[in-house]
């Protein structure tokens, strides 16, 4: 959501005055470092869009997994970064993407970076818990994601994942 610092209304900053980029639990959102009419946003698993403000056109860029791939796990809260170095983006489910061109491409620059363990046979409480128990399959993140993602500010290229 876009939401103004200042207004010249005598009764301040009004609801009429904020701008909705994404429905649902909208998380951060990044500003094109060469047009600030273009907004790049993200929500639960993988959701990502890119908004201009100026043509009010909104576009999925969410990469998409290749044919007869295993489909990708995305975090609750995707990880999306622009680079320091240069107009690029990444994101990340299980792997990281990159992408050069505003999101509407995207290369796999990484394998699997999680431990790829099986949460329904892991022991919680000295025993192996039913797929329905706790919800643990239903409004929680999935197991086996990237939940944190940067590059270095000083190597370009250099990037840093923290994954569960």
């Amino acid at each position: 959501m876009i939401v103004p610092s200042q207004t010249i209304n005598e009764e301040g900053i009004v609801n009429a005055d904020y701008i909705p980029l994404v429905g649902g639990d909208g998380y951060e959102a990044v500003t094109d470092p060469e047009n600030p009419n273009i907004i790049y946003c993200q929500w639960q698993y993988g959701g990502l869009t890119r908004h201009d403000l100026k043509s009010g056109e909104t576009v999925s860029i969410k990469p998409q997994e290749g044919k007869d791939e295993i489909p990708y796990r995305w975090n609750w809260d995707t990880p999306l970064i622009l680079s320091p170095h240069a107009n690029r983006l990444y994101a990340a489910a299980n792997k990281v993407f990159r992408s050069n061109d505003k999101g509407n491409t995207w290369e796999v620059i990484s394998p699997d970076l999680t431990r790829q363990v099986d949460r329904n046979k892991l022991e919680i409480m000295d025993r192996v818990w039913s797929v329905d128990a706790v919800a643990k399959n239903a409004s929680t993140s999935f197991y086996g994601n990237i939940v944190s993602l940067t590059e270095s500010p000083l190597v370009e290229g250099l990037i840093y994942v923290g994954n569960r």
